[in-house]
Parts: C-alpha cells; structure tokens; sequence
C-alpha cells in the first residue's frame, strides 16, 4: 500500500471512527500486535497491573476489571474499560486497518480480518486486491 492509499484509508478511518485519534487508550496508545493476554484480538488498551500483560483487547480488559491497573491508576483504567464499551463491533478490524493505515503494520499481517463488517467508507479506501 503506498502512501497516498495510507493516507486515504487513514482519513476514511477518522471520519467513520473518530476514537481512533485517541491517545490514551486505542491504537495510539499501544504498540501494534495481539493482546498480551490472549494473543488473538488487537491491543486496545494499555495497563499497568503489577503483574499482568501490558496492552490487551477489549474482551480481556473486561475479564481483568479494575485489576488490569494499578492502585494509582484505578480511575484511568475504569474510564478504560468505559470507553472500550462504547466501541462498535467492528473495532478490532477498524484497529487493525488504522495500524495498516499508519504502517505499523502490513495489509497482510492480520489475514483473518472481516472487511465485511467495515463501513462502506472505509471499505471503500481499501485498495483494490
């Protein structure tokens, strides 16, 4: 994918999913990959649990509660979980899709993603195969 395409597809994924430009939580908060719990889902939400995985997904994040953060951090890491809720369905493959969008990863480093489920802006910024 070249830049112009990036950056296309970057500015589809703004308009249809502004929690993207978050940098708390979402995908500019985290390093591009897999939760570090479950190794299946995108990282969506960095934590701090003493000892626990450092970014995981939304599903885990809800499985960890208040305990994914540490006692400092326990306001932070509720409005985490708040704002995780909030999301669409289509999250993870949006997540993913801005991570291609800035280059931190490649169009084919997460070959199971469902475009299906993407809206119809979005789907349309994607290049043709």
């Amino acid at each position: 994918m070249d830049r112009c395409a990036r950056r296309r597809l970057r500015s589809a994924l703004l308009e249809t999913a502004p929690w993207l430009a978050a940098t708390e939580v979402g995908p500019q908060a985290v390093e591009a990959g897999r939760c570090d719990a479950c190794d299946e889902s995108p990282r969506l939400l960095p934590t701090c649990g003493p000892a626990g995985p450092g970014a995981v997904c939304r599903v885990c994040a809800v499985q960890l509660g208040p305990d994914g953060w540490c006692e400092g951090h326990q306001e932070e890491g509720a409005a985490a979980l708040v704002w995780a809720a909030a999301l669409p369905a289509s999250w993870a493959e949006l997540v993913i899709l801005w991570w291609v969008a800035t280059g931190e990863v490649r169009p084919t480093a997460w070959s199971e993603l469902d475009t299906s489920v993407l809206p119809l802006d979005v789907r349309r910024s994607l290049p043709l195969s």
